[in-house]
Parts: C-alpha cells; sequence; structure tokens
C-alpha cells in the first residue's frame, strides 16, 4: 500500500507540531443559520386521501356513453378521452378557473351532496354554433363576457344529458340519483364547500371539429367518503360475468330443492275423550262443504287455495289463489 506522505514530509509535519509552526486549534466553519418554515399539520393530513379506484372505472364508463350521447345531440362526431383524476384542495382548484366561468351545480339525491361540472368557454362557444347551424365550426373569440338566457338554456340541457349518463355509469358501483340545480358565473357564489377540503378533480377532454377543450367535474371528497366501501375496490367485467353465473347456478339449485305440498280437505277441533271412543264407520263433520275452497299448505304453511276435482281420471286440485 502506497504512503501518502513521505518519512520526510511526517518528521517536518511533526517538527512543526511540536514547535507551534501549525495551528491545531482551528475552530469549525460557522454555518448560517437557516430559518426553519412552519409546517401545518392539520391541513396536511386533511388532504392526504386515498385514493378510490372504482371512480377511474366509473369514469371511463361515463366518458363512452356520454361521447355517444352528445354525438347524438349535437348530430356530430365528438371525441372525448378522461385524463388521470387528481384530488387536490378546493381551493387551490379554484385558481385554476377563470372569470366569468361555467360553474354547474348538480345535486346527488342518493349521496344526499353535490358535485360541480365546469365547461371550458370554448367548448359552450363550439356547441351552440353546432347547434344553431354553424357550417364552418372553428375556436370562437371568447371576450369574456357572461352567458345569455339562451346559451344558459342550451348548457342545462346539456348538464341535463350529463345527469342521465353520470347515473347510468355509476349503477354497477352504487345507484345514485342527478339533478341539474343551477349555474354559477363565479366560483365564490359556490358557498357549499370550504377553501380547505378536498375534492375529486376528473377532468375529460372534448373535440368538436378542431376545436378542443376540457370538461371539469369536481366532487367533494367527503361525499364519496360516505360510500368509501362501494369505491375502494374496481368491479370489472370478469366479476359481473361471475356473479351472474353464479346466480344462475344457485337459481337451478333452488329450483330442485324438494317441498312438502299437502291439501287440507278440513279441520275438526274434538275433545281427546270422543277421539279416544270412535271406532270404525264413525262420522266425522268437517268445517267446510264439498264446494268450498280448499287450503293448500307447504312445509305447514299455508300459500294457496283450490278446489278439489279430476284430471284423466285421476284426483286432484285445481288452484285458484296463490296466497
Amino acid at each position: 500500500m502506497e504512503q501518502i506522505l513521505s518519512q520526510e514530509e511526517i518528521d517536518a509535519l511533526l517538527k512543526g507540531i511540536s514547535e507551534g509552526d501549525i495551528d491545531t486549534d482551528l475552530e469549525p466553519p460557522v454555518e448560517q443559520a437557516t430559518e426553519a418554515e412552519p409546517f401545518d399539520w392539520a391541513r396536511f393530513t386533511r388532504w392526504k386521501k386515498d385514493r378510490l379506484p372504482a371512480l377511474d372505472f366509473i369514469y371511463d364508463r361515463f366518458s363512452k356513453s356520454f361521447r355517444s350521447a352528445l354525438s347524438l345531440y349535437l348530430e356530430k362526431e365528438v371525441a372525448i378521452s378522461p385524463e388521470p383524476l387528481q384530488y387536490l384542495p378546493y381551493g387551490e382548484f379554484v385558481k385554476t378557473l377563470s372569470v366569468p366561468t361555467n360553474m354547474n351545480v348538480v345535486v346527488t339525491e342518493k349521496l344526499k351532496g353535490f358535485f360541480m361540472v365546469i365547461f371550458d368557454a370554448p367548448v359552450i362557444f363550439c356547441v351552440l354554433e353546432t347547434i344553431f347551424g354553424s357550417s364552418n365550426i372553428s375556436a370562437p373569440m371568447v371576450e369574456g363576457r357572461e352567458f345569455t338566457r339562451i346559451e344558459f338554456n342550451v348548457i342545462k340541457k346539456i348538464t341535463e344529458l350529463l345527469c342521465v349518463e353520470m347515473e347510468k355509469a355509476w349503477s354497477p358501483v352504487y345507484e345514485i340519483v342527478c339533478k341539474f340545480s343551477r349555474s354559477e358565473v363565479n366560483p365564490k357564489y359556490v358557498t357549499m364547500i370550504s377553501e380547505e377540503e378536498v375534492v375529486s378533480l376528473a377532468e375529460i377532454a372534448i373535440e368538436i371539429a378542431d376545436v378542443k377543450g376540457l370538461m371539469k367535474i369536481c366532487m367533494p371528497y367527503g361525499l364519496l367518503e360516505t360510500i368509501k366501501g362501494y369505491l375502494i375496490s374496481t368491479p370489472s367485467r370478469e366479476d359481473e360475468e361471475m356473479r351472474e353465473k353464479w346466480f344462475m347456478n344457485l337459481r337451478e339449485k333452488v329450483y330442485d330443492v324438494p317441498l312438502e305440498l299437502r291439501v287440507v280437505l278440513g279441520r275438526k277441533r274434538t275433545s281427546l275423550q270422543a277421539f279416544l271412543q270412535m271406532v270404525n264407520e264413525n262420522m266425522i263433520v268437517i268445517d267446510r262443504y264439498v264446494d268450498d275452497p280448499i287450503e293448500v299448505d307447504i312445509h305447514n304453511k299455508h300459500h294457496m287455495k283450490g278446489r278439489l276435482g279430476l284430471y284423466k281420471g285421476n284426483k286432484a286440485v285445481r288452484l285458484d289463489e296463490i296466497l
């Protein structure tokens, strides 16, 4: 192993230390103190939420069905593609919106809450041009003005169309009922959710002719947390087929369960003494006539009524009523 210092250099170093030529009391350099920033643990835990895989499945179904519905409504081919889901505080989401904007509040009755649908202005104006018969559809000039009443009516119809397709997309996971509530042009007017609350944001790209824009669906995480058990696993086509196959197999097995069916011709209450005194050829008077309906029991429970008769030479009971 090679020596870093020669013997002469080592001797010179030791001599310098012993004679005081080399200072051995050097102080370490003083590091500049850095100012610490406070960390808000409460805010961190508020927006650090679990992902809900079933939402990806729902929005994928919704994108396909809404594309077909919107294309049929506009009578023009529409391309729709969903972006990855985001979970962020509502305050940060609002900062990305311009004013005026188109924010539609949709109430979900089964979930007892609401979610918001936001359309980019170019998409809205492109839809309007398509509906009112423009032959050359291009990206319109948006001047930052508010929408007119006619334009709001068109937006309402598109949102109601969205509600129908959203209910269909949710049906394999959880049944919801969506209803259009109102439209707002300023996010500050929607005060039903605080800025610190976490929301699930789904951005769906819409392309009509050469015009591209986004449709954003913002749903409070607190609303989803009430049905978190339904959203933590992703349903699949294989699961649905397996459940259907299992149901058909179970139904076939149930049909093979043997049942004890008994026809009660009549009843008679008597004492134990009278019963012990009965002999051959005694007559027992029952509680009904020959033409009265008789009871048909299954496992000692009364389920049907019928009448006695003959069928192809055999004694039979014709069922007249199922209770």
